[in-house]
């Protein structure tokens, strides 16, 4: 996304985990080559009703985290399926939609450390205590 057409408020809205995972797991369902960004607003306006804040919102996290995937950090939270996908546990997705956002040079990115703690709060339990 262009920093010029980020709004502060859509920066800084969190986007209900569940429905994160919704959203980001129907664009990553699509067959590859349909993954483009006239998806990504068909289906944040269909899933949230239009051009909303959350839908804004919503797009803004899937196009920080599509950022975010090419951070060397994120390797260990992610598996790869082939050659052209990965798979992305559901808890890092949920961790997007409430996780800080900064802004760059480019626009709007997260900070990963944060969206690594935050991804943390939404893993299952790795055993009994």
């Amino acid at each position: 996304m262009n920093e010029a057409i980020i709004d502060s408020r859509d920066l800084e809205l969190p986007v209900p985990p569940e429905e994160m995972v919704k959203y980001i797991q129907e664009l990553m369902t699509l067959p590859h080559a349909d993954i483009e960004p006239s998806s990504a607003l068909t289906l944040a306006h269909r899933q949230w009703g239009g051009d909303t804040p959350l839908a804004r919102a919503a797009m803004l996290r899937w196009s920080a985290l599509n950022q975010a995937f090419r951070d060397k950090r994120l390797e260990t939270w992610t598996v790869v399926r082939d050659h052209e996908r990965i798979s992305v546990p559901a808890s890092l997705v949920a961790a997007a939609g409430v996780a800080p956002l900064v802004m760059e040079e480019q626009g709007a990115v997260f900070d990963i450390p944060a969206l690594l703690d935050a991804t943390l709060s939404f893993q299952p339990p790795a055993g009994r205590a």
